[in-house]
């Protein structure tokens, strides 16, 4: 019988999959006024996040056989979330009283500063996002290796535990692209996705505080 602690990890990362790729997808529409809808701005975007992903992979995998603890992993998806939870105001643009003295009656979000600061479409859009996704999506990759790392028990099943847990998280993210890019935003705005997918991690990262799984050669 599989024990309810590592069914709960694997959960968690069903939704954390779910997560990244939502918000992948709900991030390019906020690029769109500012750099365009063409190549440049998907290329950029899916680059940003598999580089996050290898940084993740690679920090998450030495920081799990640091520290191989559920709640250590909670605490990074917890600040995942918090960081999420002030991208809107990154995108924020309204009229104001003291006009800028750029744009007229308007407040610049800080996707037009980028755009109009930096000459190169290709590099502002990958500056872009950078901005927005780049330390949420490093921090959420950490799952992967903590995951594995928590569930192994033995070198035997090594193989089967790395391969269960790519496939939930991958599952996660086919069901987080099309769910996002299918329903969510067909009556949802990029400011509040945003907001809901962080209120979803910080309930994730709360649960894998809460668990306090470990390592089964973790002393503490």
């Amino acid at each position: 019988m599989i024990p309810r602690k590592s069914i709960l990890i694997l959960v968690y990362g069903f939704l954390i999959g779910i997560a990244v790729m939502g918000l992948q997808m709900a991030t390019s529409r906020p690029l769109t006024p500012h750099f365009g809808s063409d190549i440049f701005v998907w290329s950029s975007l899916i680059s940003v996040t598999m580089l996050a992903m290898m940084v993740g992979y690679y920090v998450g995998g030495r920081v799990a056989d640091a520290a191989p603890r559920s709640e250590v992993l909670g605490v990074c998806v917890l600040a995942a979330a918090a960081y999420l939870a002030v991208v809107p105001a990154l995108l924020q643009q309204e009229f104001i009283a003291d006009p800028d003295p750029f744009f007229p009656g308007l407040k610049r979000s800080t996707l037009a500063w980028i755009s109009a600061s930096v000459p190169s479409l290709p590099l502002g859009a990958i500056i872009a996002s950078m901005l927005l996704v780049f330390v949420p999506f490093t921090l959420l990759s950490f799952f992967s290796p903590f995951c594995i790392r928590l569930l192994l028990a033995d070198a035997e099943h090594g193989g089967r535990i790395a391969g269960s847990v790519y496939s939930i998280t991958t599952f996660g993210n086919i069901i987080g692209v099309l769910g996002t890019s299918l329903w969510l935003m067909t009556f949802m705005g990029t400011r509040e996705i945003t907001y809901l997918y962080a209120a979803w991690l910080a309930l994730c990262g709360v649960g894998l505080v809460v668990l306090r799984a470990k390592a089964t050669d973790d002393p503490r």
